[in-house]
C-alpha cells in the first residue's frame, strides 16, 4: 500500500517555478531517498508534503496517521539538557508519551552501543553538545515515536562517520518495524547504499532510480558523484 502519493505537483513564487510535475510514491515500510544540491527544492518538497506550504497545482495523497518531520535547522535551548528537549518533543506529539526508560529499552533492542551513546548525550546540556550529537539525538528521538511516516531533511549533513552510522542504524530499524522513511541528502553514496530506491531532484523535477548502477548508466557516469553532477546540469 502506498502511504504517500504525489501526482503532477507544481510549486513556485509569483511566476518563478521551483518544482514542476513532481511524481513520487512511498510504500508502507519503505526507505526512499531524495538526492539534490543545496537549493534544489528538497526542503520545499517536504514542506509541501507536511502542508506547511500549498502547491500551485497537483495532488498529494498522504495516508499517514502519525507523521514526523525533522527539519534541517535544530536549535535546542542551550541550557536544557538533551533529555529535557526530548521530553518536550514527545509531550508535543499526539498520542505518544514514551518515557526515557522506554526509549532506551527500545534503542537497546536496535543496538546496545546505540542505546548507551544516546543515554550519554541525553545527560548533556545542549550548549555542550556537538552538532553531530544534537542531530543524531533528535533524529533518533523522532524515529522512536512510532510514526508511520518519517521525513528527514538532510539528517546526516555535517555529521561525522560515528553519528552518521548511528542515524542510519536507527532509520533502518524503524523501517524494519513498519515505518516509512523519506530522507534527503546530497551524499550520493549513503543514499544509493542504504535506500531501497531513490529520486534525484534537479532542474525542478524528480527522476526515479532503483539503484546506483542505474543512476550512473542513465547519466553516462563512471562514479556516483559524476552521475550527481551530470544530473544537476
Amino acid at each position: 500500500m502506498d502511504i504517500l502519493t504525489i501526482n503532477n505537483l507544481h510549486f513556485g513564487y509569483r511566476g518563478n517555478p521551483l518544482l514542476n510535475d513532481i511524481e513520487l510514491t512511498i510504500k508502507a515500510g519503505e526507505l526512499v531517498g531524495i538526492l539534490g544540491n543545496n537549493g534544489a527544492g528538497k526542503t520545499t518538497l517536504f514542506d509541501l508534503i507536511c502542508k506547511i506550504k500549498k502547491p500551485t497545482k497537483g495532488a498529494i495523497s498522504n495516508l499517514s496517521r502519525r507523521q514526523a518531520y525533522l527539519t534541517q535547522i535544530l536549535t535546542p535551548p542551550p541550557l536544557l539538557r538533551m533529555n529535557e528537549a526530548g521530553k518536550l518533543i514527545t509531550s508535543l506529539t499526539p498520542n505518544v508519551s514514551p518515557d526515557h526508560t522506554e526509549i532506551l529499552s527500545k534503542l537497546a533492542k536496535w543496538s546496545p552501543p546505540l542505546s548507551r551513546r544516546y543515554a550519554d548525550i541525553a545527560k548533556k546540556k545542549a550548549a555542550n553538545c556537538s552538532y553531530g550529537e544534537i542531530r543524531s539525538y533528535f533524529t533518533l528521538t523522532l524515529l522512536l515515536l512510532n510514526s508511520d511516516l518519517i521525513i528527514l531533511d538532510e539528517p546526516t549533513a555535517g555529521v561525522d562517520p560515528e553519528f552518521r552510522q548511528y542515524i542510519w542504524l536507527g532509520i533502518k530499524s524503524a523501517c524494519a518495524e513498519g515505518a516509512s522513511v523519506l530522507i534527503s541528502s546530497h551524499y550520493t553514496e549513503e543514499i544509493t547504499k542504504n535506500c531501497q530506491r531513490f529520486y534525484m531532484l534537479a532542474n525542478k523535477r524528480l527522476e526515479a532510480f532503483d539503484s546506483g548502477g542505474q543512476f550512473m548508466e542513465r547519466h553516462h557516469a563512471k562514479s556516483l558523484d559524476e552521475a550527481f553532477i551530470n544530473a544537476s546540469v
